[in-house]
C-alpha cells in the first residue's frame, strides 16, 4: 500500500512539473525565428518573448488561452511585425478569432505595422483582430493598419478589454495611398462583445480615411487620461458612442485637428444598451478646424438617462462657427462649470504647439473655477485621479491644489511637462536591456537626495533605492540580476522633478 501511495505521489508530482506553463523565445538568433513558427507548439497559459527587430509579412492565428506575448525590443530597435501587401488570412498580424480557445490574451511592447487586407476579404486588416474573451494590450503601437485593434464577435457579451500605454497613428482605410478615402475603419473599434472597455494613457494622432480615434459599442467604456490628436490627419469622430452604455471620459485631452473629415468631435449614435448614462468631466477640448464644428452630436431625441458634462475646456480657433450640441440636445442635461472660449491661446496654455495643454499662471479662467462632480450612478468617483504626460511614462498624480478643482485635464502647479516621449538630459540610463544591472547617469545643477524606484508595468513597486548626489554628473548603479526577464518602469525622483523610462531585463 505505502509503495503504491509513494507511487500515486510520484505521478501526481511528475503530471504537475510538465504541465507548468512554458517559455518561448523568437528572434533572428533564435531557434524560432518568427512568430507564426510557435503558433502551434504553444499551451494554454505559455509566455512568448520577441526580441527586437522586424518581423516582415508573418501573420498568425493564435489557438490557444491565456497567451502572454511580450516584444523585448526597445528604442531603435523595437520589436515590429511588419506587414506590406495584402494579409491573407483576412483578418490581421495577430489574430484571435475562436471563443474558448484563445481567451484571455496579453499583448505588451510590439509595434503592428501595416496590417490591411483586400477590398473582397472586408477591407478591413487589424493590427490585432480580436473575437474571443478578455483582450490586454500595453505599451504598443498600431501605425499604418486598417484598424488598429478591432475586437468583436456575435457569440460574446462579456469580453473585457483593456488598452493602456499604447501609441496609435495613421490608422483607417487608404485607397491608392489617399488619405481622405473613406473606409470608416478605425484605431480601435470595439463591440458589443465588450463588456467593459478601458482606455488609459494612450496616445492617438493623425487618423486616415475617416477613422475614429476610438469607436465604442461596450456596455461599459472608461476613457481616462489619454492624448487624442487629430492633428494632420484626416479623421471622422474623436470619439464614437456608436449604442451608449455606461461611458465615463475623465481627463482626456482630445483635438479636433485643421482637416478632418466631418468636423465633430464627440459622437452619439444611438441608445440600445442595457445602460444609457455618459459622463463628460474635466477634458479639455480643443478645435483647430476653422470652419462649422460641433463639440457634441447626439443622435437620440430620448432614451439617454444621464448626460452630465462638467469641467471641462472647450476652446477653439477664432473664426470657427462652434456649435456644443447639434442633432439633439439630451433632456437630461446637466452642465456645470464648463469654460468655453473663442480663442485657445487666449487661455494661456504652456504649450499648444507641442499638445502642452498644462495650465500656467496667467490661466485664470480655469484655475479654481471647477465643481466636485460626484459621481456615477454606478458610484464610481468623478474626480480626476491622474494627468496624461506622455503615453510611455507613468500618469501624473491630480490633486486639488487650493480651494477648488481646476477646469480642464491638468491641475495648475502641479504637472511639469506633457511632450509625447518626452526626456531631459538630466537622466540616461545602460546599458538597456540590461542582464544583473543597471546605470542610471544625472546630471545635477546642486546636491540632492535622489530616489529610485523600479515597478512593473501595474504599477508595484520591486524596489526603491535613495541615493545622496552631489552636482555635476553622476553614475548610479542598480543590480537587477534578481528581476524576472520582462520590461519594468525606473522612476527618478530629484528635487522637484520625475522622470521615467523603460528598462527591459533579459
Amino acid at each position: 500500500m505505502l509503495n503504491k501511495f509513494i507511487l500515486l505521489v510520484f505521478s501526481i508530482c511528475t503530471f504537475t512539473q510538465i504541465s507548468f506553463a512554458t517559455v518561448w523565445n523568437v528572434g533572428p538568433s533564435q531557434t524560432y525565428t518568427l512568430p507564426s513558427q510557435v503558433r502551434l507548439l504553444v499551451n494554454d497559459n505559455d509566455t512568448i518573448y520577441i526580441d527586437g527587430g522586424i518581423y516582415s509579412n508573418d501573420a498568425t492565428k493564435w489557438v490557444k488561452n491565456n497567451l502572454k506575448i511580450i516584444g523585448l525590443g526597445s528604442a531603435s530597435n523595437r520589436t515590429i511585425l511588419q506587414y506590406t501587401g495584402d494579409i491573407p488570412n483576412g483578418k490581421g498580424i495577430f489574430v484571435f478569432e475562436t471563443p474558448g480557445t484563445c481567451d484571455n490574451a496579453s499583448i505588451d511592447n510590439i509595434v503592428f505595422d501595416g496590417a490591411q487586407v483586400s477590398d473582397p476579404n472586408g477591407a478591413n486588416g487589424a493590427g490585432i483582430r480580436f473575437q474571443a474573451n478578455n483582450l490586454t494590450v500595453a505599451n504598443c503601437k498600431f501605425m499604418n493598419c486598417q484598424n488598429g485593434i478591432l475586437e468583436g464577435n456575435g457569440s460574446v457579451s462579456t469580453s473585457n478589454v483593456s488598452i493602456e500605454n499604447s501609441e496609435f497613428q495613421n490608422n483607417g482605410y487608404q485607397l491608392q495611398n489617399d488619405p481622405t478615402y473613406s473606409g470608416y475603419e478605425h484605431n480601435i473599434y470595439i463591440s458589443a462583445s465588450a463588456d467593459t472597455l478601458l482606455v488609459r494613457n494612450n496616445y492617438f494622432h493623425d487618423p486616415r480615411g475617416q477613422a475614429n480615434s476610438i469607436k465604442t459599442r461596450a456596455q461599459r467604456s472608461f476613457i481616462l487620461y489619454n492624448l487624442i490628436d487629430e492633428g494632420a490627419g484626416y479623421g471622422s469622430w474623436e470619439l464614437n458612442i456608436a449604442q451608449g452604455g455606461l461611458n465615463i471620459i475623465i481627463g482626456n485631452v482630445i483635438i479636433q485637428g485643421p482637416s478632418g473629415a466631418n468636423h465633430g468631435i464627440i459622437g452619439y449614435d444611438a441608445t440600445t444598451n442595457a445602460l444609457e448614462d455618459f459622463y463628460f468631466v474635466n477634458n479639455t477640448v480643443i478645435n483647430k478646424y476653422n470652419g462649422n464644428i460641433k463639440y457634441f452630436n447626439n443622435v437620440p431625441a430620448s432614451g439617454i438617462n444621464t448626460y452630465k458634462i462638467y469641467n471641462n475646456i472647450f476652446a477653439s480657433v477664432t473664426g470657427a462657427s462652434n456649435t456644443m450640441f447639434s442633432s439633439n440636445t439630451p433632456t437630461v442635461l446637466d452642465s456645470s462649470n464648463n469654460l468655453v472660449a473663442l480663442n485657445y491661446l487666449s487661455l494661456s496654455f504652456t504649450n499648444p504647439t507641442i499638445d502642452d495643454y498644462t495650465l500656467t499662471l496667467n490661466s485664470t479662467a480655469a484655475i479654481n473655477n471647477g465643481t466636485n462632480a460626484g459621481a456615477t450612478n454606478t458610484n464610481y468617483p468623478l474626480t480626476p485621479a491622474f494627468m496624461y504626460q506622455s503615453f510611455d511614462s507613468l500618469l501624473l498624480l491630480r490633486a486639488i491644489a487650493s480651494t477648488a478643482i481646476d477646469i480642464g485635464a491638468y491641475e495648475y502647479d502641479i504637472v511639469t511637462s506633457t511632450v509625447p516621449n518626452a526626456q531631459s538630459n538630466l537622466l540616461s540610463i545602460f546599458p538597456n536591456p540590461c542582464t544583473n544591472q543597471v546605470h542610471i547617469k544625472l546630471n545635477l545643477l546642486k546636491k540632492e537626495l535622489v530616489i529610485v524606484s523600479v515597478t512593473d508595468l501595474s504599477g508595484k513597486i520591486i524596489s526603491s533605492h535613495n541615493f545622496e548626489v552631489l552636482n555635476g554628473e553622476q553614475i548610479l548603479q542598480i543590480e537587477t540580476a534578481n528581476l524576472a526577464k520582462g520590461i519594468y518602469l525606473v522612476k527618478v525622483y530629484s528635487g522637484e522633478k520625475s522622470i521615467t523610462t523603460k528598462l527591459v531585463v533579459n
